[in-house]
């Protein structure tokens, strides 16, 4: 057919039916290229981790580092992507040390998906520990993600000074001023409710927070 000569068509065909969902197919072009840089690499194990196929992600990843092509700072951010979304907690966190094998410093990205893996996974404390300790700048996404994960696990305590660190970060984000008055609500401090309102006037934040909280909770 000779596409399979062609290193970037063939990774361009792996690509597409990887997205849609057709592995089976994606795999057979995966293993007929007669060569394959790192991006193909990336979309294959990319494409396994977002349909929810871990395990073999992490398989085709192992089968990376013992070949002749490395894994860089997207492949571990796919593998990383991977055991998020399957809760792979353990296997996350020893690829993010992994990653120093290979002199790669983890971006924020990187710290988002681990953030996100530790906290779906209740392993709260120690996902506000890795924030804490990141030695890059934050951003109001990380704070979000730890907060939604604090909620989930109805930690009111540790949601509402992750809350804050979010408000401060990003004052003109909506969203963290409703996460904060939804756990308010579930204890019901009105007062501290009322005057979250008055800060987000004060940072022109438009949007009025409700009350879904206090029904929710009965």
């Amino acid at each position: 057919m000779g596409w399979e000569y062609d290193v970037s068509i063939s990774t361009a065909l792996v690509d597409m039916y990887a997205k849609c969902g057709q592995l089976g197919t994606a795999r057979k072009i995966f293993y007929s290229m007669l060569q394959r840089d790192v991006v193909t690499w990336n979309v294959m194990i990319s494409g396994y981790g977002m349909h929810g196929e871990a395990k073999q992600a992490l398989e085709l990843f192992g089968e990376m580092e013992g070949g002749s092509v490395k894994p860089n700072s997207v492949s571990f951010l796919s593998i990383l992507s991977a055991c998020c979304h399957a809760g792979l907690v353990e296997e996350g966190r020893k690829l993010f040390v992994r990653m120093g094998k290979y002199y790669l410093e983890p971006n924020l990205k990187h710290y988002a998906c681990m953030v996100d893996l530790l906290g779906k996974s209740g392993h709260l404390q120690e996902a506000e520990d890795m924030v804490l300790a990141m030695p890059i700048e934050l951003d109001g996404g990380i704070w979000g993600t730890l907060l939604s994960a604090c909620k989930v696990h109805d930690n009111f305590e540790m949601g509402l000074r992750i809350a804050k660190n979010a408000v401060a970060s990003d004052p003109g984000n909506d969203g963290y001023y409703i996460l904060m008055s939804n756990s308010y609500g579930s204890v019901k401090k009105w007062d501290e409710i009322e005057k979250l309102r008055d800060a987000m006037k004060n940072h022109g934040v438009e949007k009025s927070l409700g009350w879904s909280a206090v029904n929710n909770c009965g």
